[in-house]
């Protein structure tokens, strides 16, 4: 794909708090600055790639600090961009930005009036479980995906789990669905030392010794059942242990908090940070925690539980779609039940130093497996066409 020019979606990049697509988002950019900067040391063709943002976006896009990687400011600011996508009404975005070869990150593409794209689509939750989704997103991501996926020339996903779902669901030729694993950058995940991890428990107000949820509030994720499982442990173990609730609010969460109130009035040690965890105090977070335990009825990869364990944390996973491909033999599969939660999490309290001493081998060690230059190299490779050996 000689002197090609490639343009991202870069909406999910440029908002003021990163969702799971935008940290996916800037994983692949990073990895194709990084190929593109192999390629241009030895001299070799590469495409141009450029993020199409928002008018007003500017410094969230150069904080990321990519060397090869360039933006275009469409004349919108970022609530009006993204309420015209949201309503089918944003102009052709290749009227501003020039023929290439598009790739929309965010499941539903952007009108085109003679360009080519590739659609990442990560999870099907909102058309297989659209109980656990809101309501108006899952039925304005299903409409979309319809109307974008047939005239995709690929579709990027992240799980193989998600792509035999999309093959299944779309009948889309399995030759033009790719996988592009997320990672973590284990220059940022890794474990951290005692004294940082006590300065960041005491700057969220974190008094005790946690087990750890680390994700947004919401159905999906079975935090219910977490909730339940931790208030019917041993009390010699939950006097010892905090529940430790990591993340925004979702939807559909009335009952979650109802529950989790009564739970707290009746004295069980359940707690939420003090303040939003910044992104920097994620590390420390993670290496903190006792064990994390995630019991997702559905997930299209599962970062949380491969960050916990690149900072050699132990993992409790809910062995359903993609989970058992993020945590491979390094994390604890479950039903996800209330009983199989109770009966992991009782084993490993019983038994912590054996446990934590072979998971901070062996967790960084599988979280190594995934990387996102590699994940940028399928992109520029598979997607587009470049070699880059």
């Amino acid at each position: 794909m000689k002197n090609k020019k490639v343009i991202f979606d870069g909406l999910a990049l440029v908002e003021g708090h990163f969702s799971g697509i935008g940290q996916y988002t800037l994983g692949i950019l990073r990895g194709i600055d990084e190929n593109i900067d192999n390629l241009k040391y030895k001299g070799e063709e590469h495409p141009k790639v450029v993020v199409a943002i928002p008018w007003n976006t500017v410094d969230r896009f150069k904080s990321f600090q990519f060397k090869h990687i360039e933006y275009k400011r469409v004349p919108l600011t970022f609530r009006v961009m993204s309420k015209l996508w949201y309503s089918g009404l944003m102009f052709p975005l290749d009227l501003w930005c020039g023929r290439g070869f598009y790739i929309f990150p965010r499941f539903v593409k952007m009108p085109l009036l003679f360009s080519k794209y590739a659609l990442v689509v990560c999870d099907l939750s909102y058309e297989l479980y659209p109980e656990y989704s809101d309501k108006g997103s899952a039925e304005f991501i299903s409409k979309g995906v319809k109307k974008s996926i047939g005239g995709a020339s690929k579709v990027i996903t992240i799980s193989d789990n998600s792509k035999k779902e999309i093959i299944d669901f779309y009948k889309v030729n399995p030759k033009n669905v790719v996988i592009a694993y997320p990672a973590v950058d284990q220059k940022v995940f890794y474990r951290r030392s005692e004294a940082e991890i006590s300065s960041v428990k005491k700057k969220y107000g974190i008094e005790s010794d946690y087990i750890l949820a680390l994700s947004n509030l919401e159905p999906r994720k079975n935090l219910q059942s977490l909730v339940d499982a931790y208030c019917e442990m041993p009390k010699s173990f939950t006097d010892k242990t905090a529940l430790l609730l990591v993340g925004v609010n979702g939807w559909k969460t009335e009952g979650l908090f109802s529950h989790i109130t009564d739970k707290v009035s009746q004295g069980y040690n359940i707690i939420r940070p003090s303040s939003y965890v910044s992104d920097e105090d994620r590390p420390a977070i993670l290496s903190g925690a006792k064990v994390l335990v995630y019991p997702s009825h559905y997930e299209g990869f599962g970062m949380p539980p491969l960050e916990a364990l690149a900072c050699g944390t132990p993992v409790i996973v809910a062995d359903n779609s993609s989970l058992s491909e993020a945590v491979g033999d390094a994390g604890k599969k479950i039903a996800g039940s209330p009983d199989s939660i109770i009966g992991a999490l009782t084993d490993y309290l019983r038994d912590s130093s054996s446990i934590d001493n072979e998971v901070l081998r062996s967790g960084p060690k599988h979280a190594e497996k995934f990387s996102w230059l590699e994940a940028g190299k399928i992109v520029l490779g598979t997607v587009l066409g470049v070699k880059t050996k």
